[in-house]
């Protein structure tokens, strides 16, 4: 038998502990929910619970101990604590979603939960480390008519579980997330009411990415619909909009939706050529307008507690301010 050389020994050695190191490999996959090891479930609820303490009382040093090295270099990540730090003070969260992950892939990995019907959904990310941690969080109440999501993605570094990032974005507007607005937008769409249409559209593209990652697998189609919306609107509704049927034809140069604690509402903006400063003859116009606008936007005045009015003395030019009256048609 040939002695073994040196070098030999020393490869077989260096073969053996590769082999070695990959069999201690955690193998790649993704767990959710309970599907987690209850002592890192645990673990990493022990994490979030801190991290949200420290939010709500902006204890900005504590945070900062949480932080990965690219968080803490990164500018504009104060600004985005804040800005979960402001919806936790606002409202309670609860866990939505969670997934412990061990990547694949460095350059792209994916999450899918195929169970919520039309809000199921799929989330493709960057593999920054093999182990990861995501945890989504909505508010616990769900009479919200607008609700966050805050989403927070974990990593284990050699220096340990630290915060990769944090985002909070729309998830649900009026009840409802993208999907179930899209099937309302939908129905009016096919029912010929397309301005109604148009309105919900916007209101489902504002929410239809909970965060950076999130794609929802049953919303292919909604810009599409949007564009057929606004080119069959301004096709038939040539803007500004004159109401011949009401006294002193007022113009309506800009239709949109509005915030309010209740949800988000149709706002009419229209030129009249009453002078703004009498609110009394302003407001009896704009009873007119209310009966008019059912009549010319179809499905305008249904399923909404309010739409919101401005009249205005002249069209604004560009992003521009001009005198207006605002009011509030309450429906519901």
């Amino acid at each position: 038998m040939k002695p073994l050389f040196p070098n030999t020994i020393k490869l077989l050695g260096c073969l053996l502990l590769a082999l070695l190191f990959q069999s201690c490999l955690k193998k790649s996959g993704a767990w959710r929910n309970g599907q987690i090891p209850t002592d890192k479930r645990n673990d990493f609820h022990k994490l979030n619970q801190q991290l949200f303490n420290d939010l709500k009382t902006d204890n900005k040093n504590d945070i900062r101990f949480l932080e990965s090295k690219e968080m803490l270099s990164t500018p504009y990540t104060l600004r985005e604590m804040e800005q979960v730090g402001n919806r936790l003070k606002a409202a309670d969260y609860d866990i939505y979603d969670e997934y412990y992950i061990v990547n694949k892939y460095r350059s792209g990995d994916t999450v899918v939960n195929n169970s919520a019907g039309i809000n199921s959904y799929t989330m493709i990310y960057n593999g920054i480390e093999h182990e990861m941690y995501i945890a989504l969080f909505t508010p616990k109440s769900r009479a919200l008519a607008n609700q966050d999501m805050i989403t927070v993605l974990y990593s284990k570094y050699n220096y340990g579980w630290k915060i990769t990032s944090v985002s909070v974005n729309p998830y649900r507007i009026n009840g409802k997330t993208a999907p179930e607005l899209y099937a309302v937008a939908e129905a009016k769409f096919n029912q010929n009411k397309f301005v109604d249409a148009r309105l919900t559209l916007e209101l489902a593209l504002q929410c239809n990415a909970p965060n950076d990652y999130w794609r929802y697998n049953h919303l292919d189609n909604v810009g599409k619909l949007y564009q057929q919306a606004v080119n069959i609107t301004m096709d038939k509704y040539k803007f500004p909009v004159v109401i011949d049927n009401v006294a002193g034809q007022p113009r309506i140069f800009r239709m949109t939706n509005q915030k309010s604690d209740d949800g988000w509402f149709p706002v009419i903006d229209y030129v009249t050529r009453i002078n703004i400063k009498d609110t009394t003859a302003v407001k009896k116009q704009n009873m007119e307008i209310r009966v008019a606008i059912s009549k010319m936007f179809p499905g305008i005045d249904e399923d909404k507690k309010y739409i919101f009015y401005s009249a205005c003395e002249k069209s604004p030019a560009g992003n521009g301010t001009v005198a207006h009256f605002d009011m509030v048609d309450k429906l519901r």
